[in-house]
């Protein structure tokens, strides 16, 4: 899209993935497809707007969407930490074009740092949301169009009240096949890029919690710890519909801990196999090596599992302990080698710039992902991200000054902060190196092109992953 370029929006709530330049995870995003579907259950008029998605990567094409679109009374922004620079001049636009037009925030980065958004981005931002929205989001956009809003009365909101910030008791959902029907044929799947994963794929969600208290992971913060679940006949329903309506033949599990009940998850491989949905799949957001087992591996395959991502961070006992991880090396060896052995192709996700981390427990680390002998990995510099243990330890100890965080830095190739003995400069460096000595190596260069080398605009997502790493 081009500044001239106009897009017309026929809906008065707006929801939207804010700009991203550089973005490479152009993928429908779960969380506003159940925001959207919910909306839309109670008849309210709603669109979805996915700046990457559009091109839309600069204000002045923003700019020309609001001056296109007037008429909206809601623009509703997902936010995740790096996006909260970019939400407060998107917003501030909205305020310029239309201001009568409420903004609202909510995702991961407003369910962590609820006041703290508030405040930041007064008065350009008029509401944020914290947690999950299927229930409150809908009661919110009610109100608000009928001029009928008593902000105390809506779970969830984060709303002013004078200088202070006030924010309700959030309500979720206790029984997620309850929640609302993700309104797929809405949704023009085949304008999504091919090339976002291992598999072409579509996201799907069949459980909500984590119960572990990993130190760097925000997931109990958003989602809670207690484990809800999506019945396997419900699940297998929006598998049947995605399969037999609108073709997909490739979904990922977006889950935090999709294998953490053996029982369920077996179930759920078992309804996929008899329900001969021949559908290929993945979890690429991670699950954890000590709930793998032979049995459980080998279902996984038959129903149509190829490829699952598996949190190893580090080869440091120390670090995995001091990170609240509750697994040993021995494991994870011993793990790594049961998925090797069965037909699932295992993603490595580790890693680097731990606080108090030293550069030889960070080589450890690269020299251990080779000795695993896996094809796929990913390097990841520590990010302190809000919600998470280690956020509020750092901004307590004095290591972050939360006025002072440039959020766009909160990805997982820059650094937020200086760690004493390793400087930035020097960890950028060994992220480097660490890609460097894994790839460079016959089989995982070769997994590398295959996925991506054969992939309508793979190479060109290729090449920006090796930018944002070497740039």
């Amino acid at each position: 899209m081009n500044s001239k370029t106009a897009i017309k929006i026929d809906a008065d709530i707006l929801l939207v993935i804010p700009i991203r330049p550089g973005y490479s995870g152009i993928l429908p995003d779960l969380g506003l497809l159940y925001l959207y579907s919910a909306l839309r259950d109670h008849d309210l008029s709603v669109a979805i707007l996915h700046c990457p998605k559009e091109g839309i990567v600069d204000f002045a094409q923003w700019d020309a969407v609001l001056s296109a679109n007037r008429h909206l009374k809601i623009v509703g922004f997902k936010s995740m930490s790096h996006d909260h620079n970019f939400i407060k001049k998107m917003a501030a636009a909205v305020k310029q074009y239309m201001p009568d037009c409420v903004t609202i925030a909510g995702g991961p980065h407003v369910t962590s740092l609820p006041e703290y958004v508030l405040q930041d981005m007064s008065p350009m931002l008029d509401y944020g949301f914290n947690g999950e929205g299927e229930i409150g989001f809908p009661k919110f956009c009610q109100s608000i169009l009928n001029n009928k809003i008593v902000p105390s009365l809506v779970p969830g909101l984060v709303w002013r009240n004078g200088d202070k910030v006030n924010i309700n008791a959030r309500q979720v959902v206790a029984d997620l096949d309850k929640l609302p029907r993700i309104r797929w044929e809405d949704i023009d799947l085949g304008s999504f890029p091919k090339w976002m994963s291992s598999l072409p794929f579509i996201p799907i969600m069949a459980t909500r919690g984590c119960p572990f208290e990993c130190t760097y992971c925000s997931a109990p913060t958003i989602v809670g710890r207690k484990m809800r679940y999506r019945s396997v006949e419900n699940v297998l329903a929006e598998l049947q519909h995605l399969k037999k309506v609108h073709g997909v033949g490739n979904v990922t599990f977006v889950d935090d801990e999709l294998t953490i009940n053996r029982r369920f998850f077996q179930q759920l491989c078992q309804g996929m196999i008899d329900s001969k949905l021949d559908l290929k799949w993945e979890a690429n957001n991670g699950v954890r090596l000590d709930t793998l087992h032979e049995d459980n591996l080998e279902l996984m395959y038959q129903a149509g599992c190829r490829y699952i991502a598996v949190g190893i961070e580090s080869a440091s006992e120390e670090i995995l302990e001091k990170v609240k991880k509750k697994i040993s090396i021995q494991t994870i060896r011993e793990k790594v080698a049961l998925v090797k052995r069965s037909k699932v192709v295992p993603q490595g996700l580790f890693m680097i710039g731990f606080p108090g981390e030293t550069e030889q427990q960070i080589n450890s680390t690269i020299n251990f992902a080779i000795e695993l002998d896996i094809d796929k990995t990913n390097f990841s510099i520590f990010m302190p991200l809000p919600g998470t243990a280690s956020f509020n330890d750092m901004v307590a100890g004095g290591y972050l000054d939360l006025a002072a965080i440039n959020w766009d830095d909160m990805k997982p190739d820059r650094t937020v902060f200086e760690r004493p003995g390793c400087s930035s400069k020097r960890l950028k460096k060994l992220q480097r190196k660490a890609y460097w000595k894994f790839y460079m190596r016959p089989k995982p260069l070769g997994r590398l092109i295959h996925e991506f080398g054969f992939k309508s605009g793979g190479l060109g997502q290729l090449f920006s992953k090796i930018r944002s790493v070497f740039g």
